[in-house]
């Protein structure tokens, strides 16, 4: 998810065939958008500045009309007029960070180094208003007396919620203080995401002929399209997860194993200018104050009071439910690779060595190839079958929109209808990696949908793919198609959003509860019916019945280190957020590596995330917040254990009212009171464990 998601207004999404923009004025951000859409076609970077200096204008007269409104405040002329102002700034906004996060060239990352610190600031001048403040918190205490519906109730109660997080209640100097702190920590995750991307871009590493032995075809020449983009011969591995762990698994090469995983492990710990540990020092010190400010006694238990897992304890609790029997089955896993390594002479698995010897073991196993395995799962397919997915669940239908500007090269737009004809949003797609996109992949709103407003959900998917060989097909792994799946649950949050207000639609909800709805989608990746359909080579052949079968055995297949991965980040996060001081001494890499230890991490498999380039952390919204991925896994897994039920994974009616009880009530009411209507009841961990093969 990207933390940088906005509102946008506009009227409904336009038909097929209908003009989308009439003649552009001189800065085409400050001309009507007919339907919402960004006019990417016209903008050019030299637009933004000047625009957003417009829109904070703008935005700034329509705050001081709030604050001058009669005496005594309405819910019409304070909590519904806060949701109708601002939305030149959310739309322009939304359309340039989602620009800054999928191509920041360098003239965009000036931009947002400087723009930046002006919303902040507007940001503050709004959330600490003491005179906005008052008129909301007069309406709050006397709000059974207004005659409120459930979701004007809901509204009013996470406004008010919302300003006393932000500080508005407390006293002018610690209101004054909370302001500064916050313009910091904007700035510092601006630097820390541009830090990280330029010491990505640093590592990529170019590779001889011999220290690519061992690669398939797709990745070889991918590699080599790489390095002839670059200018260099040889073959270049992009410092991205996309493309370094398909490249541990099947390099023969030890030596070039170390040599790319180190480029991938180190980035922003290296000994240059894009070291992250000043910046992650000097954030954890502004949470810890803020928190203090607020009241709590770290981060994280400031971060949680709203989250369904409450307290930092609760959460860490959950995770530690998980990670002991992940743990134990790591050490069982790394014993078998060794096993498998003493053949080579190697007596100590190293973590260059750990996904090249699993799938070693994977093959004798479970007789499976993955070089043998990925011509079955090409991009175009996986798309098919997402497709395919959510047209049996949910009948809707997609239809190519190449009237509508992408934002970069390769971003591809379709509109979203019901089967009735009508539309229900439209989706951009941008599946590449690219050295100007940030790492991982996301979902934001370009707009999201408002009854209040007239709109629709406008969508964005993000992925970092390996692109493919000039004239050759993307081919990606199930783990890909899974995160294909993922991020358009996401989207699917945003565009089936069916409320009134801008801020309490689509993935608007607490941080636990927000990947639900992307973890439950990925269980169709993975259902045999729909690979036997869409799992094809370029030969149009479907993937074989002995393949299929031995593909979904090995689902379970190295959960222990996998586990052990994501969880340790989870942990680490959580403890780092749960101090209530840093020691004067306070050293990244030492206190990361003590933690390790104490967790008995194996060095063989160590974190998913290290700190020094843990972007959900520092840049990304999730600060105290990466242990959610688990706690909506407990979820997905009891709620797609209710497809399972019915006996048909594609059961119309069950996923009718998922789309009901969940994905269309955003933040609408309580997530607990929302997962309650779906299922009927509370999970617990059960579930989870059996799916990763743990229980």
């Amino acid at each position: 998810m990207n933390r940088r998601t906005l509102l946008m207004s506009g009227a409904a999404i336009p038909l097929l065939g209908a003009p989308l923009y009439a003649a552009s004025p001189a800065n085409p951000l400050l001309g009507e958008w007919p339907d919402g859409v960004p006019p990417y076609g016209a903008i050019r970077p030299a637009h933004y500045r000047p625009a957003f200096a417009s829109a904070l204008a703008a935005a700034r007269a329509e705050h001081r009309a709030l604050t001058a409104a009669g005496s005594s405040p309405t819910f019409t002329d304070t909590i519904e007029a806060m949701e109708r102002s601002g939305q030149q700034l959310a739309r322009i906004s939304a359309a340039f960070f989602t620009v800054s996060g999928a191509d920041a060239t360098p003239e965009i990352q000036d931009i947002e180094e400087s723009i930046v610190p002006d919303l902040t600031r507007f940001s503050n001048e709004t959330s600490l208003d003491p005179v906005l403040f008052a008129r909301v918190d007069r309406l709050f205490r006397r709000r059974e007396t207004l005659g409120l519906d459930p979701e004007q109730t809901r509204l009013l109660d996470e406004t008010h919620r919302r300003f006393v997080r932000a500080g508005a209640a407390l006293a002018p100097p610690a209101r004054t203080r909370v302001a500064a702190i916050n313009e910091e920590m904007a700035a510092l995750g601006v630097q820390f995401g541009q830090k990280l991307l330029a010491d990505q871009k640093a590592s990529d590493v170019l590779l001889t002929e011999a220290e690519v032995a061992g690669l398939p075809a797709d990745q070889k020449g991918a590699a080599a399209t790489a390095a002839r983009k670059a200018g260099k011969p040889g073959y270049l591995i992009p410092a991205t997860r996309s493309a370094v762990e398909p490249f541990l698994t099947a390099a023969t090469n030890r030596d070039a194993r170390a040599k790319v995983f180190h480029a991938f492990d180190r980035r922003g710990a290296n000994a240059n200018a894009n070291n992250t540990a000043a910046i992650i020092r000097r954030l954890v010190e502004l949470r810890i104050e803020r928190a203090k400010l607020m009241g709590a006694a770290s981060h994280a238990g400031f971060a949680l009071q709203d989250a369904m897992a409450k307290t930092p304890q609760g959460a860490t609790d959950l995770l530690m439910q998980v990670y002991r029997p992940a743990l134990a089955r790591a050490h069982e896993e790394e014993r078998a690779l060794l096993a498998l390594a003493d053949a080579d002479g190697i007596d100590r698995i190293q973590p260059w060595d750990w996904r090249f010897y699993a799938e070693r073991e994977r093959r004798r196993r479970f007789r499976l190839d993955e070089a043998a395995v990925k011509p079955y799962f090409p991009l175009d397919g996986m798309v098919a079958a997402l497709m395919d997915t959510v047209k049996r669940l949910y009948d809707i239908r997609f239809v190519p929109r190449a009237d509508v500007p992408g934002y970069a090269e390769g971003v591809k737009v379709w509109e979203v209808r019901e089967a009735n004809g009508t539309s229900t949003g439209l989706f951009y797609a941008d599946w590449f990696a690219r050295p100007t996109k940030r790492p991982g992949a996301w979902m934001n709103a370009l707009r999201d949908q408002s009854d209040l407003l007239g709109q629709g959900a406008i969508v964005v998917n993000n992925c970092n793919f390996t692109p493919p060989a000039p004239g050759e097909r993307a081919l990606i792994s199930i783990d890909d198609a899974e995160t294909l799946f993922h991020e358009f649950g996401h989207a699917l949050h945003g565009l089936f959003s069916k409320v009134r207000y801008p801020s309490l639609s689509g993935t608007a909800v607490s941080r636990d509860f927000v990947e639900l709805p992307s973890q439950i989608h990925e269980h169709w990746a993975s259902q045999p019916a729909l690979l036997r359909a869409h799992a094809r080579n370029a030969a149009g052949e479907p993937i074989p019945e002995p393949m299929l079968a031995a593909l979904l055995e090995s689902r379970t297949f190295n959960q222990g280190y996998l586990t052990v991965q994501q969880l340790s980040s989870a942990i680490l996060d959580m403890r780092l957020h749960s101090l209530g001081a840093l020691p004067a001494d306070f050293d990244t890499q030492a206190w990361e590596a003590a933690q390790l230890a104490d967790l008995g991490v194996p060095q063989a498999v160590g974190m998913r995330h290290r700190l020094a380039h843990f972007s959900h952390i520092f840049d990304g919204g999730y600060a105290a917040g990466y242990y959610a991925y688990t706690w909506a896994e407990v979820l997905d897994a009891d709620g797609f254990a209710g497809f399972e039920e019915r006996g048909d994974v594609f059961d119309r009616a069950l996923a009718t009212k998922l789309r009901r009880e969940i994905l269309s009530r955003g933040n609408s009411r309580d997530p607990a009171e929302s997962y309650l209507a779906f299922r009927g009841r509370m999970p617990d961990a059960a579930a989870l464990l059996r799916n990763r093969g743990l229980a």
